[in-house]
């Protein structure tokens, strides 16, 4: 572990400081279940147990993980009663390049400038067996899907929003007109002002 990186500051400051804890999101399997039980059945009650298509950057892989767990149970239920293909159901991970998450073996740790997307470990709480589909974003194509969310639906959007709007916009292209995707936008603008 970088002892300069943010985790390392983290467990140092825990070890220096009395009473100091760690929630750890890249190891508590909180962060995954707390999803699975709250943001995915809000994802859906919206939308009355119809998705087809859910993408979603992976950070910590907390937020993916967890919702991708609860609509892989639930989504093909639905998807056969419609008489839909239960394939047609996609998890869409999105990773930026420089990132090792979606591809480690064969991917080179590099910058970006994306936050809260990527990372250059695998924390335990990200089931990479979930997604069905990874795609790479770049932080031209992240920043620019930012602006134009700002620009056109006034949503004040970070570029980990961007990059997962830019490939959910990829993504959907397999869609019909009927079927639905979900993105998730988890960052505002703030931290890139």
């Amino acid at each position: 572990m970088d002892l300069k990186s943010h985790i390392g500051v983290a467990f140092r400051l825990q070890k220096e400081l009395p009473n100091a804890i760690i929630l750890d999101q890249y190891t508590n399997i909180a962060n995954p279940l707390e999803h699975y039980d709250k943001t995915a059945e809000e994802l859906l009650y919206a939308l009355d147990d119809n998705l087809d298509m859910l993408v979603a950057g992976a950070g910590t892989g907390g937020t993916i993980s967890g919702i991708g767990h609860k609509l892989k149970e639930v989504c093909p239920k639905f998807l056969h009663r419609l008489h839909r293909n239960l394939n047609n159901f996609q998890i869409v991970g999105v990773d930026p390049i420089g990132s090792i998450l979606s591809d480690p073996e064969h991917s080179e740790v590099s910058a970006y400038e994306v936050e809260g997307i990527g990372y250059d470990f695998i924390p335990t709480v990200l089931d990479r067996d979930i997604i069905n589909l990874w795609m790479r974003s770049n932080d031209k194509d992240s920043f620019e899907t930012s602006r134009l969310l700002a620009k056109h639906e006034g949503l004040l959007c970070g570029g980990s929003a961007g990059a997962n709007v830019f490939c959910a916009m990829q993504a959907a292209k397999e869609l019909t007109e009927n079927q639905r995707c979900v993105v998730i936008l988890p960052d505002g603008i703030t931290n890139y002002m």
